[in-house]
C-alpha cells in the first residue's frame, strides 16, 4: 500500500490534492494534516509507512515545514519529500541538505499527478 502524508493548513489546496490522488491513483492513502504537532504524533507510529511527504512551510504548530522535513529526516526517513509555499521558496543548499524538491503554490492537478504520484508510488 502506497501512503502520502500531506500537511496543509489551506482546506481548499488539501481538496485539490485529494481529488488529484483519487482521480489518477485511487489506491493511494492519503494522510492529510493541518498541524506539524499532528504529523509528529502520527509518524511516532508510521513514519516508515509513508511513502512521500508533502509539506507546506508555514503552518500551526512547532515546527514549520522545514524543520519538519529535518525531523523526517532524523527519524530515519528516506523517502522523497516535497516542499510547497506561497510565500517563500527555501535555498537551493537547504534543498539539497534535506534531499527535497521544491513545488510552488498554486498547484495544478496535472502538475500534481505527473510530480507526486511517480514519486509516492517509485520504492527506490
Amino acid at each position: 500500500m502506497t501512503t502520502i502524508l500531506h500537511l496543509e493548513d489551506d482546506g481548499p489546496l488539501r481538496d485539490i490534492l485529494a481529488k488529484a490522488v483519487k482521480n489518477t491513483a485511487p489506491d493511494i492513502v492519503l494522510e492529510q494534516f493541518t498541524t506539524s504537532n499532528q504529523v509528529l504524533t502520527y509518524l511516532e507510529d508510521h513514519i516508515m509507512s509513508v511513502d512521500l511527504f508533502i509539506l507546506d512551510i508555514r503552518v500551526n504548530g512547532e515546527m514549520d515545514g522545514l524543520e519538519l522535513s529535518q525531523k523526517i529526516r532524523e527519524m530515519g526517513s528516506h523517502r522523497p519529500i516535497i516542499i510547497t509555499s506561497a510565500y517563500i521558496k527555501p535555498q537551493p543548499t537547504k534543498l539539497r541538505e534535506l534531499n527535497a524538491r521544491w513545488m510552488a503554490k498554486p498547484w495544478h492537478i496535472l502538475e500534481l499527478a505527473d510530480t507526486i504520484i511517480p514519486l509516492a508510488i517509485s520504492k527506490l
